[in-house]
């Protein structure tokens, strides 16, 4: 199945109705695109305005186990695995770490509108800019 991670970006895209972040969240609800959403990111964009309504639909799909929306946690192993990117690339940004790392382990594309943050992490990452 194909994918995609989300960064702030692609909330942010997805609050202003995008077309493609709809048509994303229309086939990951239908469950023929799997997406990711990282914990951190959740935490970094969530308001719980009204204005983010398919933000929230998207949030509450992955809270059901096996399906196509999958919430990537900040356990204590992801934040191992966190740190020692950090220590590695010099990034100093969580958040856009623990993206690039559920989007590596996955092979999902990253929906970002931050090409440069995201690619430094890994550069072998497939980035849709959004």
């Amino acid at each position: 199945m194909r994918g995609f991670v989300f960064d702030a970006g692609a909330f942010i895209a997805l609050e202003r109705r995008s077309p493609l972040l709809l048509g994303i969240l229309d086939e990951a609800l239908h469950g023929t695109v799997e997406v990711v959403l990282p914990r951190t990111v959740i935490a970094q964009v969530w308001r719980g305005t009204p204005r983010q309504a398919n933000t929230g639909r998207l949030i509450s799909a992955g809270r059901a186990a096996g399906g196509p929306v999958i919430i990537d946690e900040l356990t204590a192993e992801r934040a191992k695995q966190i740190g020692i990117t950090i220590g590695t690339t010099s990034h100093p940004d969580i958040v856009d770490v623990h993206v690039a790392l559920a989007a590596a382990e996955r092979g999902h594309a990253v929906l970002t509108s931050d090409d440069a943050d995201i690619g430094g992490i890994n550069p072998r990452l497939v980035l849709v800019h959004v």
